[in-house]
C-alpha cells in the first residue's frame, strides 16, 4: 500500500484577500482564490490583479502556496480574452493553476509548458485511466478528485498511478450535481453555474403545491411555480448535507492524498478560521500518532451547517445519507460579530472591526489559531471617536472593547447564542 510520509496540505478557499490571510493564520498550508471571469466563483470574487498581487505575495512571504482558478468550460467567445489575462495572471507568480477545460489548459500548455497545472474536480477524474491520461497527454502535476469516489477507488488510483499528486475535498457544501456539473441554475434562474454564476438553487427553501400536478415555488421568484415528480418512494428535494471527513484523514493519507481541500470561497471570514483550526489540530495530531479528538468535531458543529455527512467515502450514501433528513439548515451556536484589529492599550481597551452588533455586558468568545479560545464579559465600549457607547453595530467600522484579560492575535469574536 502506498504510504505518503510528508504532511498533507490543508488548502483551503480564499474568496477575498481578508479570508486569505485568515486561512492562513488559522493554520492553512494553501488557499485556492478565483481568476475574475474565469473561475466558478465569478459572482462573489472580489479579487482584481492589485489584490491578486497582495494575496500572493502575502502567501508566498509566509511560505505557503497559493492556487489560481481558472477552471470555467468556456465558450467561444470567452477564448479570445483567455490568454491575455493568463499572460498577466502568470506574472504574479502563482504556484499552479486549476484547470478543467481541455482546449484552455492546451492554450496555456503550448505557451507555458512548464506552469504547474492542477486538473479541477470539475473534469471529473472517477478512474485511473483517466488520471493516467491527463498525466500523460499535458503534463499535469496534480488531479483534484471527483467528490464521488469511495476510499477504495482512491487507493487504486494512486496504485496504479503513482507519479501524480492527489487532492481530495474533506469538508464543504455538496451540489447536487455530477462533480459540480450543475445545469439546475440554468434551468431556474438562467444562471450557467459552468460559468462561475451559480445561484445555489439546489440550496433554497421551497414551497409544494398539488393540482393536477405537483409544482415547486421557489422564495426568490414567488409565482413561478416548476413541475416535480414523485414516485413510489416520495417526493426528493435537491439540499445535500455538507461532506465533514475530519476523522478520516489517516485513511486519506494512506490512500495517497497529500491534499485536503475545504470548499467555501463565499462562505465567511469565520467559517473559514473555524474550519482551518479544527483540521489543522486534526492533521497535526495525526502526524504525531495521536488519536482522533471528538472535540473537534464539537467544534465543527457551532458553524453554520446542513448536517454532517461523509459523502461517498465508504461507498454510496444513500437517501438517507444524501439528503438531510429533517430540511432545516442547523444554525451556528455562535454568531460572528468582530475581527481584532490590534493589541490592547493601557487602559484594556482592544480594536474590534464590528461585524456584529456588540453590548455591553455580552459574553463573547475570543478564537485564535492554533484552538486558542477565550471567553470574556464585554466590560466597556468605545465608539470610532474613543467615547463610551452602550452597543457598537455592524458598518461603524474600529471599534474599541473592554474586559478581555489578554489578546489572541487574529482573533475572531464571537457572540455565544
Amino acid at each position: 500500500m502506498h504510504s505518503n510520509p510528508l504532511k498533507p496540505e490543508l488548502l483551503l478557499p480564499a474568496g477575498d484577500l481578508e479570508k486569505l490571510k485568515y486561512g492562513l493564520a488559522f493554520g492553512g498550508d494553501a488557499v485556492y482564490l478565483g481568476a475574475p471571469y474565469f473561475s466558478l466563483r465569478a459572482r462573489e470574487n472580489e479579487f482584481n490583479l492589485e489584490s491578486l498581487k497582495e494575496g500572493i505575495d502575502h502567501t508566498h512571504s509566509l511560505g505557503k502556496k497559493v492556487y489560481l482558478t481558472a477552471n470555467i468550460f468556456a465558450r467561444n467567445r470567452k477564448l479570445n480574452n483567455f490568454m491575455p489575462a493568463m499572460d498577466e495572471w502568470l506574472k504574479l507568480q502563482p504556484d499552479a493553476i486549476i484547470m478543467s477545460d481541455p482546449g484552455l489548459m492546451m492554450m496555456v500548455r503550448e505557451k507555458y509548458p512548464d506552469i504547474e497545472i492542477h486538473l479541477s474536480v470539475q473534469a471529473n477524474s472517477m478512474n485511473w485511466q483517466n488520471v493516467k491520461f491527463w498525466r500523460k497527454s499535458l503534463n499535469i502535476k496534480r488531479v483534484i478528485l471527483s467528490r464521488e469516489l469511495s476510499l477504495a477507488e482512491i487507493k487504486e488510483i494512486r496504485e496504479r498511478v503513482p507519479d501524480i499528486e492527489l487532492e481530495a475535498f474533506v469538508h464543504g457544501a455538496i451540489c447536487i450535481a455530477f462533480s459540480g456539473r450543475c445545469l439546475m441554475s440554468s434551468y431556474m434562474s438562467h444562471r450557467d453555474a459552468n460559468q462561475g454564476v451559480c445561484d445555489n438553487s439546489c440550496r433554497e427553501k421551497y414551497k409544494v403545491f398539488e393540482k393536477k400536478e405537483i409544482l415547486l415555488e421557489d422564495n426568490r421568484n414567488p409565482g413561478e411555480l416548476y413541475e416535480i415528480k414523485e414516485d413510489d418512494d416520495g417526493t426528493y428535494f435537491f439540499n445535500a448535507k455538507d461532506l465533514c471527513l475530519i476523522e478520516h484523514l489517516q485513511e486519506l493519507r494512506d490512500a495517497g492524498v497529500c491534499s485536503f481541500k475545504v470548499e467555501g470561497r463565499t462562505k465567511s471570514v469565520y467559517y473559514v478560521s473555524s474550519v482551518a483550526r479544527a483540521y489543522r489540530q486534526a492533521i497535526d495530531d495525526m502526524m504525531e500518532n495521536k488519536p482522533y479528538n471528538p472535540a473537534l468535531m464539537t467544534e465543527l458543529e457551532k458553524i453554520s451547517n446542513r448536517g454532517y455527512h461523509k459523502g461517498f467515502f465508504k461507498g454510496q450514501p444513500g437517501a438517507e445519507g444524501q439528503n438531510y433528513a429533517d430540511g432545516v439548515t442547523r444554525f451556528s451556536t455562535r454568531k460572528f460579530t468582530g475581527l481584532i484589529q490590534g493589541p490592547m492599550d493601557e487602559a484594556g481597551f482592544f480594536p474590534v472591526e464590528v461585524r456584529g452588533t456588540i453590548k455591553k455586558n455580552m459574553e463573547l468568545e475570543i478564537l485564535g489559531p492554533n484552538m486558542k479560545q477565550l471567553n470574556f464579559k464585554v466590560e466597556g465600549i468605545l465608539n470610532g471617536k474613543k467615547q463610551e457607547v452602550d452597543a457598537a453595530h455592524p458598518g461603524t467600522g474600529i471599534n474599541y472593547l473592554k474586559g478581555a484579560h489578554v489578546i489572541l492575535e487574529n482573533g475572531i469574536l464571537n457572540n455565544i447564542l
